[in-house]
């Protein structure tokens, strides 16, 4: 599906995410596809709007960044047409609003969580043409710039500060305790699909949290077609409907599960779990579905 100002039918969409699930992690437009995400919670709502406004993030950034060269003075430039210019600010009295999550209402209000601003810092950056990508940080999703010929570490969250190694310690103590220390892995990158599963993980465990068990089986049915190597996204799916009384199509999401398991490298713990739920679905699909299901989430 190329870009358009038209209205996607909803099966044209779950067709682009299946593509995308096909396609390379370099291949993939990453706010186009929070776009598309975004949409089907809020279906009818013309994508012109939107389009339009990730256009001017890149050519404003394009302005006020024409000579920067070095990485301090490109997150300089980011956070003045981000914060500044457009007002992006970090939900912290809201943080659990599930708004926060949808790309849509993030341009809408402003206002979101790490990970969707962390989207929109970065399409505006690449949009310059400047390198950038996410970076993995536990419990508070952050974007990594690149100059010519250095590097640096962005809050979008936080009016896009940059942080040093002061501040990333407080940030993991703050999440992890006084005793957490950094480590090498939280500076890793994180693909764009990562970034997308990252996303909806905080919407699939906001909506676990409230007892919304049919959006939680939509977005985890969004993540399976987006990253369909990970066979935990279809378990999770299978074991979900299982809850919701759907025996036949979580027989099918588990019976998947098993055919894409390599012998070779196959998760022993996650086959029993699959060959016991099978054996007595409904009594083993209502035991501990949240448990089962709940992964960690961005936190502030």
């Amino acid at each position: 599906m190329t870009s358009s100002s038209m209205t996607p039918s909803i099966a044209d969409q779950y067709e682009y995410l299946k593509s995308v699930g096909r396609q390379s992690d370099d291949e993939i437009d990453i706010a186009r596809v929070a776009l598309i995400l975004a949409s089907l919670d809020r279906p009818g709502i013309s994508f012109q709007k939107y389009e339009h406004h990730l256009e001017i993030l890149g050519l404003d950034l394009a302005n006020e960044g024409y000579k920067a060269e070095t990485a301090e003075e490109r997150a300089l430039a980011l956070a003045d047409v981000m914060h500044e210019r457009h007002g992006y600010n970090g939900n912290e009295k809201h943080y659990d609003d599930l708004q926060n999550a949808n790309l849509m209402s993030v341009v809408d209000r402003r206002l979101g969580i790490p990970v969707t601003l962390g989207v929109l810092y970065i399409h505006a950056a690449r949009a310059r043409g400047w390198q950038a990508e996410g970076v993995n940080f536990p419990g508070h999703f952050l974007v990594r710039v690149f100059g010519e010929q250095d590097q640096a570490i962005v809050d979008p969250f936080h009016s896009g500060r940059l942080l040093d190694a002061r501040h990333l310690r407080d940030l993991i103590r703050t999440i992890g305790g006084d005793k957490a220390e950094l480590k090498p892995e939280y500076y890793a990158a994180i693909s764009d699909r990562g970034i997308l599963v990252r996303m909806l993980n905080n919407i699939k465990v906001r909506s676990l949290q409230v007892s919304d068990f049919s959006l939680a089986s939509d977005i985890l049915e969004r993540m399976s077609l987006i990253d369909p190597e990970k066979i935990e996204h279809t378990y999770e799916h299978g074991i979900l409907l299982a809850h919701l009384g759907e025996v036949d199509k979580s027989r099918q999401k588990l019976l998947d599960c098993l055919d894409r398991m390599d012998e070779e490298q196959v998760n022993s713990r996650l086959k029993k779990h699959i060959l016991e739920t099978l054996k007595d679905l409904s009594k083993a699909a209502t035991r501990n579905v949240l448990s089962l299901i709940s992964n960690d989430r961005d936190e502030d």
